[in-house]
């Protein structure tokens, strides 16, 4: 079978729209039959015509958009903020451990305007070629598109969630916030959940189904934006902070000082051990803070509080085991190693 051109695609897509505006409501059936158009190929053009917010799926009809599609001005940029969009999608593409075709297509259209205007075009071309590699998921790249529509359009959403432990629920989401996470490169949504009816943060990868509804949403006054996550050290966020403090060994504390960690305090000689630093972060959980922490090992000890520092030595505890260094029945607390590492 012929390629179908681009200009007959568009000529199709348009008499859909056409239709449906006479019709008010059809389904796939009804919609192939007046245009006698193959289903699988219907099928292309209303998802299509969905993500440009032309149209929309209720149940098991399409309708016209209630909402209006998205036009966003022409993008215009020097080469130094060129540099900071390339950044940033630097990062993007590294937190995405499956592949995002919406993400990709965006990229190829910002090559387009560096290469004319900027000639930088190659470094987002290559920033394309590393994102097509990833996994495909058509699940969470589906529901990512529909999340990210939601929160623009402030349009409820039904999802199917399964959390870590416990039974898969349904919920119906207005999302006020998309917030990544390098922390399991993964991809976190905040917003209101009818289930408890109050602000809930949900892991995207944890989505089964999304479905778009009609209804829309307003975010609340009350609601503080971006700003519900600074006390936060990736997604956990909170009112109250717990005092985390930490003693870095010399070997490390150069590259410790040379980043002005968030939620943190300026660092300070250790007043206890000559050439070590100490850091105090204030964050509302250590859940997210925990995995940082042990990327340092041995070079890095946990002061305060004394809770997170005995979940730590049980840790140590636990790998001394993995790795044979002494047998269970062993006294554990004996050992130098622990006294080098976490202090006599």
């Amino acid at each position: 079978m012929s390629r179908v051109s681009d200009s007959t695609s568009q000529e199709r897509k348009d008499r859909v729209v056409s239709l449906l505006k006479q019709e008010g409501e059809l389904t796939v059936t009804e919609i192939a039959t007046h245009l006698n158009l193959e289903r699988r190929t219907l099928d292309n053009y209303l998802s299509d015509l969905e993500y440009e917010g032309k149209v929309e799926k209720e149940g098991m009809r399409w309708c016209i958009s209630s909402l209006r599609p998205l036009l966003p001005r022409k993008l215009t940029m020097d080469a130094e903020q060129a540099v900071i969009l390339y950044l940033a999608i630097r990062l993007f593409v590294k937190q995405s451990d499956r592949r995002v075709e919406t993400a990709e297509t965006l990229l190829m259209n910002l090559a387009n305007i560096v290469t004319d205007d900027l000639g930088a075009g190659s470094y987002f071309s290559q920033a394309v070629t590393e994102l097509a590699t990833r996994p495909e998921d058509e699940t969470h790249h589906d529901t990512l598109r529909i999340l990210a529509r939601a929160m623009i359009q402030k349009r409820k959403v039904e999802i199917a969630y399964q959390p870590y432990h416990g039974r898969e629920f349904r919920t119906t989401l207005s999302p006020y916030l998309l917030e990544p996470s390098g922390i399991g490169f993964a991809t976190y949504v905040i917003g209101h959940s009818s289930t408890v009816n109050e602000l809930r943060t949900y892991k995207v990868e944890r989505v089964q189904s999304a479905q778009l509804l009609r209804e829309s949403f307003e975010i609340p006054e009350t609601f503080p934006g971006l700003e519900l996550l600074k006390n936060a050290w990736s997604i956990y966020y909170g009112d109250e902070t717990i005092e985390v403090v930490l003693r870095f060994s010399p070997d490390v504390a150069r590259r410790v000082q040379e980043t002005n960690w968030r939620t943190a305090t300026p660092s300070q000689p250790d007043p206890e051990k000559p050439n070590y630093l100490r850091l105090t972060f204030h964050v509302a959980d250590t859940t997210d803070l925990k995995p940082w922490i042990r990327t340092w090992g041995a070079n890095v000890e946990v002061l305060a509080p004394e809770s997170l520092r005995d979940e730590m030595v049980g840790e140590a505890r636990a790998l001394g085991r993995l790795y044979g260094w002494f047998k269970a029945d062993e006294d554990q607390t004996d050992h130098s190693l622990f006294n080098d590492i976490f202090g006599d």
